[in-house]
């Protein structure tokens, strides 16, 4: 893929539509009804952003109604590309940046979330190993600055407090999901290539 890297609200929808090919306005009811909601977005954004999907290459809209012009007021369903298809696995497939982990965290989640039908599980515990090493290593980094402040106001200390609340959970987490998986029989993405 060649130009710029694709927004994170695009690489939502790109997974979305990998999933299930969805019109626009099913895409906004998940975000609507689902925990996708985290990623809501306008209309204002959500058509702009399938539009460049397409233009890229990444998917296609099809009429559901066949023979109409093209962007005749219709409804279109996108379906992913081949094309589109490879960038979402290399996107799923992209390594933890620990220096990232912080503002990254959520697309974590959500790569996690699309890696079960499309990575071996090998590939899905050292994603999530790397992960608990990234959580682990800013933990630290914020622990030894709570360990080192002297705030001189009292919501500055709760809000890192806050910070290091989430964030302990977040690796609590990702240790439990590491070590229930490790523990499983092979599933059905063993067989994948």
């Amino acid at each position: 893929m060649t130009g710029r890297e694709l927004t994170d609200l695009e690489q939502v929808l790109l997974a979305m539509i990998v999933k299930t090919p969805s019109a626009g306005y099913d895409l906004k009811q998940q975000f609507a009804t689902t925990p996708m909601g985290v990623y809501q977005p306008s209309s204002g954004a959500l058509y702009p952003a399938l539009r460049r999907l397409e233009l890229r290459g990444l998917v296609r809209a099809v009429s559901d109604q066949p023979g109409q012009p093209v962007r005749s007021g219709r409804r279109y369903v996108y379906h992913v590309t081949e094309q589109g298809r490879a960038v979402h696995a290399a996107w799923v497939r992209e390594p933890v940046d620990p220096g990232e982990i912080s503002r990254e965290l959520q697309m974590h989640l959500i790569r996690f979330v699309m890696m079960e039908e499309l990575v071996p599980r090998a590939e899905v515990l050292a994603f999530l190993a790397s992960l608990r090493d990234a959580l682990t290593a800013f933990l630290d980094g914020l622990e030894a600055y709570a360990a080192a402040a002297e705030f001189e106001e009292r919501h500055p200390a709760l809000a890192l407090d806050h910070g290091i609340a989430v964030f302990t959970a977040s690796l609590a987490w990702t240790k439990r999901t590491l070590n229930t998986l490790a523990r499983e029989p092979s599933g059905p993405a063993e067989a994948l290539p």
